[in-house]
């Protein structure tokens, strides 16, 4: 038995840690008992876990805003875009300065917003715009560096070039920051900020083309991210950024389709890239995310991630996926300072607001759940990837009323597997058979069709309350290798057959630690 120190009410759920009230930490114990006892969830966890509206904002801070495409063609919003963005991974390489992340730096684009908001809204003191002129082979690039306090400008310039001196440019820059913003580099930092990992111009604009596929994150987009990085390494074989970014691309077509054949590519790639770099942050992460889906390697998973952060401390990227890691794992306190990290580089992105609204879910916080999953929302009113994980959380608070309404509102909009089998189990759990078993029969048809349907029919059954067939389809998830079997330990679906000596084994199976 728990208790809530706050409100005194008692819970026999062991697997609660927080109160479903008020988020308090939970207690050893029940509430008539006066002695004190120990936080399931350290203090430090739990400010950390507390998370303001904007970010802290820091002495040596930048963010890198798009730059703007002035060119006749506007085909090179591409190259524009990923320019900015090599250059945020250049400078956040620096460990004396904070960098605002792609995905918050780039919310902007578009907009009509001033210096000082963006700089509130990222937490940084200072701000990097441009313009890009491409014409076949030359460039007209103009910078400037502003005080977000005062507007003034702390450096500017313009570089007349070709494109075969793109990486000079690049160079120039970023020591122009540097110096602009009197940070001191030692040598070995220096050098990583201003690592080249291809001299061909040709093949670097096709990695940036491939990129911006990346960052569209659509389906048909990733498969064009792949013809851009294989036509970049048709060209340059020895490019190892070009490798990871296609596994991020084979990896992402995994999760939409059948995961064998991906992940093989995806799990190639990584090697390639880690053969030619084994520096390379982004293919340790690519390697911990295989490792973690598909291979079940959890163990060698944490290890990735703990050295792709090591290589990049300043990747919010890397720090979201050992904060997913960490969750799944059921290490929520640890997760949350991961998330954290990410979150004060990357305040406006919508996969770390939604990590730290499941980790809240997974750790029994619906309440600050659904603060966060409304947060990612207001950020994305079209993120439907939010909504199994929302209307799971209105159902352990027992708000069926506001989970359904939440189902309606994107009924005819959301068709993914994973959030029709959440959406199914709710309606079950609210009493609504009639709606679940009409979703059951759709998720079946559909079971044949990429790699979900097995894990998620499993999470029906539940519902239903049928868990012989829950347990057949696990097995059958089991023998698919389902990339989502992982949440296994975590769902809260599956809290109905934690204590039956089949999870365990299954757990046992895939590797998971005691």
């Amino acid at each position: 038995m728990k208790r809530c120190p706050e409100c005194r009410r008692d819970y026999y759920d062991d697997s609660l840690l927080y109160c479903l009230d008020d988020g308090t930490a939970l207690l050893e114990g029940p509430a008539t008992v006066e002695e004190p006892a120990t936080a399931l969830f350290s203090a430090a966890a739990a400010k950390t876990a507390i998370l303001a509206e904007s970010p802290i904002s820091t002495e040596n801070s930048i963010a890198v805003l798009p730059f703007t495409n002035i060119s006749s063609d506007q085909d090179n919003e591409y190259f524009c875009d990923g320019l900015a963005e090599e250059l945020i991974n250049a400078l956040s390489k620096i460990d004396e300065l904070k960098v605002a992340a792609r995905t918050s730096a780039f919310s902007f684009k578009g907009k009509d917003t001033d210096i000082p908001e963006i700089a509130k809204k990222l937490g940084v003191k200072t701000v990097l715009e441009g313009s890009v002129r491409k014409a076949r082979d030359r460039l007209r690039i103009m910078v400037q560096l502003i005080s977000a306090d005062d507007g003034y400008h702390l450096w500017s310039e313009r570089y007349d070039r070709e494109m075969k001196d793109i990486f000079d440019v690049q160079d120039e820059i970023t020591l122009a920051v540097v110096d602009a913003l009197k940070l001191k580099l030692l040598a070995e930092e220096k050098n990583a900020v201003l690592k080249r990992h291809t001299n061909n111009s040709e093949a670097y604009e096709l990695y940036l083309r491939g990129l911006s596929y990346i960052n569209r994150f659509e389906p048909d987009d990733f498969q064009k991210a792949i013809e851009s990085f294989r036509q970049a390494l048709a060209i340059e074989p020895g490019y190892a950024a070009a490798y990871a970014g296609l596994s991020n691309a084979y990896t992402e077509m995994a999760f939409r389709s059948s995961p064998g054949d991906w992940m093989t590519k995806a799990k190639e790639a990584t090697r390639k890239a880690l053969d030619l770099d084994d520096m390379l942050g982004e293919a340790h992460t690519s390697l911990g995310v295989i490792k973690m889906y598909y291979d079940w390697e959890f163990a060698g998973a944490e290890e990735e991630f703990r050295r792709a952060l090591a290589l990049d401390p300043g990747s919010a990227h890397i720090h979201m996926w050992y904060g997913w890691y960490l969750g799944l794992m059921g290490r929520f306190d640890e997760g949350l300072e991961k998330y954290q990290g990410g979150w004060e580089l990357d305040p406006l992105s919508e996969p770390i607001n939604l990590g730290i609204g499941v980790n809240f879910h997974w750790s029994g916080q619906p309440t600050r759940a659904i603060e966060r999953f409304r947060r990612v929302l207001e950020l994305s009113p079209t993120c439907y990837i939010v909504y199994p994980f929302l209307v799971e959380a209105y159902e352990l608070t027992g708000d069926f009323v506001s989970a359904i309404s939440e189902i309606e509102n994107v009924r005819e909009a959301v068709n993914d597997p994973m959030a029709l089998s959440a959406f199914a189990h709710v309606y079950a759990k609210a009493g609504n058979r009639a709606q679940a078993l009409e979703i059951l029969k759709e998720v079946e048809k559909r079971s044949t069709e990429g790699n979900t349907g097995a894990f998620n029919i499993a999470q029906i059954y539940i519902g239903l309350g049928d868990n012989e067939e829950a347990f057949a389809w696990l097995e059958k998830a089991y023998s698919e290798r389902s990339l989502w079997l992982p949440f296994l330990r975590v769902d809260r679906k599956f809290e109905p057959l934690r204590d039956d000596p089949r999870f365990k084994d299954l757990l046992r199976r895939m590797g998971f630690p005691e």
